[in-house]
């Protein structure tokens, strides 16, 4: 005969309802501490982004990027540059989070480790000689400007002209100048460079020098289609007649010439939730235009050299995620990464709640189908059993499994089942006190 289950005790940890909610929320804590290890990190206190030389365009751009970015509590550090070239070096290097890059300077390698987040501004490609020299519009024999090393002015005109077959002593008396910009532009005026060749913006102050100036001649790009053509980044851009100064006519005709583009590249691991920052901080700062970008124009998803990133890619098709279109950025910020702890978490709380309800119904009812079986097996051994000793043991079992019975507690919806459980032990128990007055009878 099997040795009988204690009584069971009135004690809080043995109550199915705590071991189950106890379960459910011990698995649903699990659940928040792997989905908050999940979570975006946090933005960063301080965002680097690579210029150039101080007082340059690429300067001043950046200067307009961190005001628009400070209005959304982020401290965009600006680092100065000698230009586009350096700021890869840097971007490699995790010397900063983001550059602006001139696009035609980066190498098949390079774009394969950068992205970029949008195109902001056209440069164009002025090639500009001293009035007095080489009437024909040449450019052999000359002492050329070529701008200032570690620019992106400086790598992209050593391209232009070697496709043009120029370079330092070819044709003969060729000479390559390092010197780029406002420099640049004083050099022609004083008669030290023959020619220049500028890769800039036409809101720089320093650039009107180059139409006004009766000494010095802005030549037509004459091959501006061809490159375009065997490079993605040129486009062909034309300067209409007096659009330096309509008073004065200035340029007296329209120019063709070629433009690239300057663009914002980040390097993979940024932090991405600052990609729509950046778009909608460049989007303020150029949704009016310029002399020659219609307005809303830039920032552009066109004419990068890097893969676009992701988010920039979901921004330009979708617009800016939800909250960012309602909220301050920290604050979309903070209810993105709520939502991506809370979605899960969620999903995962509906079916253990609905999972805990029937479990909890089962465990009652095992209580009492459990008595079941008891009473089933303590019925075979009575069939089994003729002798009145033997029939005494099975009574102290009974009397034993029925004073387990009694202290078995169940809620009040599962009392019926509790109650006719007891009914039939009760008709069990009168049952052997049939077999046990039939053994004790003479025969």
């Amino acid at each position: 005969m099997s040795k009988s289950r204690p009584l069971l005790r009135d004690h809080p940890l043995r109550d199915p309802k705590v071991s189950i909610w106890g379960t459910t929320l011990l698995v649903f804590a699990l659940a928040i501490v792997v989905a908050w290890n999940l979570l975006p990190p946090p933005l960063p206190k301080v965002v680097r982004l690579g210029t150039g030389p101080t007082g340059g365009n690429y300067h001043r751009f950046g200067q307009g990027l961190r005001k628009e970015a400070a209005e959304h509590h982020v401290d965009l550090e600006l680092v100065s540059s000698a230009g586009s070239m350096e700021n890869i070096r840097a971007l490699l290097a995790g010397e900063i989070d983001v550059g602006i890059v001139q696009s035609g300077n980066l190498t098949d390698a390079q774009q394969a480790q950068l992205e970029s987040v949008a195109a902001v501004f056209y440069e164009l490609v002025l090639v500009v000689q001293r009035a007095d020299w080489h009437g024909d519009h040449t450019i052999e024999g000359g002492r050329i400007a070529i701008g200032a090393p570690g620019s992106g002015e400086h790598a992209l005109v050593h391209e232009v002209l070697a496709d043009r077959g120029v370079r330092e002593g070819v044709p003969p008396g060729t000479q390559f100048v390092e010197i780029g910009e406002d420099r640049a532009v004083e050099a022609l005026r004083a008669s030290r460079v023959d020619l220049g060749i500028f890769v800039t913006s036409l809101d720089v102050p320093w650039v009107r020098t180059l139409f006004v100036d009766p000494d010095l001649r802005v030549i037509p790009f004459k091959q501006a289609e061809a490159f375009t053509r065997h490079y993605r980044y040129f486009r062909r851009v034309v300067i209409p007649a007096g659009l330096i100064d309509l008073r004065s006519q200035i340029p007296p005709q329209e120019i063709e010439v070629i433009a690239t583009t300057a663009s914002l590249v980040v390097r993979p691991d940024i932090h991405h939730a600052l990609i729509p920052l950046l778009i909608e901080s460049a989007r303020e700062q150029l949704y009016q235009g310029s002399l020659l970008a219609n307005p809303g124009e830039f920032p552009s998803a066109h004419w990068v050299e890097a893969p676009l990133a992701d988010e920039a890619f979901q921004y330009y098709e979708k617009g800016p995620p939800f909250f960012y279109r309602w909220l301050p950025f920290r604050w979309a910020f903070a209810a993105t990464r709520l939502m991506v702890l809370l979605i899960p978490l969620l999903t995962l709380l509906y079916p253990l709640y609905r999972g805990a309800q029937p479990t909890y119904r089962w465990v009652f009812r095992r209580r009492v189908y459990h008595w079941y079986s008891v009473l089933r097996r303590v019925e075979e051994e009575m069939d089994a059993s003729g002798e009145a000793a033997s029939l005494a043991q099975i009574r102290k079992e009974l009397i034993r499994v029925g004073d387990e019975i009694r202290a078995t507690h169940v809620p009040a919806p599962y009392g019926a089942s509790l109650f006719a459980l007891r009914g039939h032990h009760r008709l069990l128990l009168d049952r052997l006190t049939g077999l046990e007055e039939a053994a004790s009878s003479p025969r």
